[in-house]
């Protein structure tokens, strides 16, 4: 990998990988929080438990890093698991307001002024059959989610990021394809269908990932950062400082 000595005022500094997102963004996993990067971007890892787009609206211009704070080359938007609770569940963000605050994020003043890429991920796919004791514990009386709202969800943010010609890592689709679902079936995860194990395998409670969930969202993230900007893949970034055998000593 090739390396270089960028410097600012006798320092070098690293440009940055914003990884922005809910509680699924907040727990991933640590082998795969950086996605490999380590060694020529800082990872700067923003996760909110419970946010919604709404949220992420008010939040960003506030945790957004300044250009003297370090460039941002790459970001994932992840957000509307969520945002797809139904009601009267406070989180709940109607599907249109949904689609506008991604464009907000997507589209805002500091993200341009970067020249940051964008990768949108889809929300996730739940598991009803699990999500009813997640459910349970929360005290709800009504379930906060379904398969097919949440479908709704993600289909919404796969038609925004096209619109925006922002490329898309589909965790939705790529979780249901794991599981045997096809565009036309009765969705996996409803309780109109039987119980997938392999579903259950990615999802900890119906709606967090396990490890195996992470490793798949790790796995579309680096293939749609490969397949459209190859030059940003871990492999072809240089590195901020040299490898070892040729650093100064």
């Amino acid at each position: 990998m090739p390396s270089s000595y960028p410097s600012q005022n006798g320092r070098s500094k690293y440009d940055q990988f914003f990884i922005f997102g809910d509680s699924i963004t907040q727990f991933s996993y640590d082998q795969h929080l950086g996605f490999g990067f380590g060694a020529a971007l800082t990872s700067v890892h923003r996760g909110f438990s419970g946010y919604t787009t709404a949220n992420a609206k008010v939040l960003f211009p506030k945790i957004f890093p300044t250009l003297q704070e370090g460039r941002v080359r790459l970001m994932t938007i992840f957000f509307g698991a969520n945002d797809a609770v139904l009601p009267p569940h406070a989180q709940q963000v109607p599907l249109e307001q949904y689609k506008e605050n991604l464009k907000f994020l997507i589209e805002h003043p500091s993200v341009k002024e970067h020249g940051t890429k964008i990768i949108i991920l889809t929300p996730p796919p739940i598991n009803e059959y699990q999500l009813q004791f997640f459910d349970a514990e929360k005290g709800f009386d009504t379930p906060s989610r379904t398969a097919a709202n949440t479908k709704l969800y993600a289909d919404a943010c796969r038609d925004v990021a096209q619109s925006l010609g922002v490329p898309v890592a589909d965790i939705w689709m790529a979780i249901m394809k794991s599981t045997g679902w096809e565009i036309g079936q009765p969705l996996t995860g409803s309780k109109d269908v039987p119980a997938n194990d392999q579903l259950a395998s990615m999802l900890t409670d119906g709606l967090h990932f396990t490890g195996n969930g992470y490793k798949l969202m790790y796995d579309e993230v680096m293939k749609t950062i490969r397949a459209t900007w190859p030059e940003e893949a871990p492999e072809n970034l240089p590195e901020v400082f040299p490898p070892w055998d040729i650093a100064p000593k």
